[in-house]
């Protein structure tokens, strides 16, 4: 297994109201000290972990990166490199604001090594994004994705909602339209989820969200996969599409529950079975690594059961699906014993479907894929 690394840029101009990631509206003037300090990380870590696994993928999340410069960025990047074994090959991808990314910051990204962008694009219905909190409108993500093309960009994502508050199918349609105008190699579609703490979970609770029923959320998702199919993406996970070629690498480390390095306020690592979460807040990562204190507020090492029911959970969110034998393999537990019952329940009901010792979720199981994954986290 090749490795990972996440790196978290908290920043942001200002919170969406459905997000729920570790990000603070803060100005840019506020990035300098959190660069340095991720860089003391990554040299620190080096010298604990003594690792000489080569890595295949580096993400840049937020959070908003793009609230950094591009030199910041590539700094960043670059003691990455100074102290990993990164593929020459490697996926670095860093995730963009439409609103904030220019040409000049786009270039220096693509020729300090970045070979991969992904825009929070959300919709191209100019009320919708007001009404969720987006900063920037529909002509600015087209913009954005058009830069960098120019910058030198090819492997280019954009991410997409639906399930939106007073969101109607046609419109959603009109959003899928103009993504598919656009061209790029990969899709990110997702439905929303009302979280707790954050202003839409507050409005909900307080009977102010106008969502849309279960049937048209649907409605939307069977769009989706039409759709995307229809203009030649593959999908290869639930919520992801990706033209011939385009899959995100650094998500499927997650999916396959593959070892990953964290660096930043709020990341998390799991590095030899071990579960790892950094400090949330800003200004408490920059203190600690000047304090040269612990950065971890939480740190897990997962049984073999519970390590096997996230592989299966995370696993099958990918169409490929899961190798149940390698699992067993791996985990030292027989899948088809432990939950035989689950298994049996779920085929009969047409959710799960297997080919030898290969297992994936049938096309009725995407939208009720919860209900699945729920028997392997509790037990079976």
């Amino acid at each position: 297994m090749n490795p990972g690394i996440y790196v978290h840029i908290p920043y942001c101009s200002s919170k969406c109201h459905y997000c729920d990631f570790n990000s603070y509206a803060l100005g840019q003037a506020r990035t300098e000290p959190y660069v340095r300090a991720l860089l003391r990380e990554i040299e620190r870590t080096a010298a604990e972990v003594k690792t000489e696994s080569r890595f295949e993928t580096v993400f840049f999340g937020g959070g908003t990166p793009t609230m950094c410069s591009g030199e910041q960025l590539v700094r960043i990047l670059n003691a990455l490199r100074s102290s990993y074994d990164l593929s020459p090959e490697a996926e670095i991808t860093t995730e963009a604001n439409p609103g904030t990314v220019t040409l000049e910051q786009l270039a220096q990204l693509r020729q300090g090594g970045f070979n991969r962008i992904s825009f929070g694009v959300q919709s191209f219905d100019n009320a919708l994004l007001r009404s969720i909190g987006r900063i920037h409108t529909d002509r600015q993500a087209e913009e954005a994705v058009a830069l960098a093309r120019e910058a030198g960009f090819a492997n280019i994502n954009v991410d997409l909602m639906f399930g939106l508050p007073g969101q109607a199918l046609p419109a959603f349609g009109e959003t899928l339209d103009r993504a598919f105008e656009l061209d790029v190699p990969h899709l990110s579609i997702y439905g929303l989820i009302v979280e707790e703490g954050t202003a839409f979970g507050r409005w909900h609770e307080q009977g102010k969200l106008d969502l849309p029923d279960d049937s048209l959320e649907r409605e939307m998702y069977d769009l989706v996969l039409e759709q995307t199919a229809e203009y030649g993406y593959e999908q290869y996970e639930i919520s992801n599409f990706a033209k011939p070629g385009f899959r995100c690498a650094h998500n499927q480390v997650y999916w396959r529950n593959e070892p990953y390095l964290g660096f930043g306020a709020g990341a998390v690592a799991y590095w030899n079975g071990v579960r790892r979460t950094n400090c949330l807040l800003p200004g408490e990562y920059v203190r600690r690594m000047r304090e040269v204190v612990s950065l971890s507020i939480e740190e897990e090492r997962l049984d073999p059961r519970d390590a096997l029911g996230e592989s299966l959970m995370l696993g099958l969110r990918m169409m490929d699906g899961v190798d149940i034998d390698a699992l067993s393999q791996r985990f030292g537990l027989d899948v088809r014993f432990l939950y035989a019952a689950h298994l049996r329940r779920m085929t009969e009901l047409h959710l799960l479907e297997s080919d030898g010792s290969r297992m994936r979720l049938t096309r009725e199981g995407l939208p009720l894929a919860n209900e699945v994954w729920a028997g392997f986290i509790g037990g079976g």
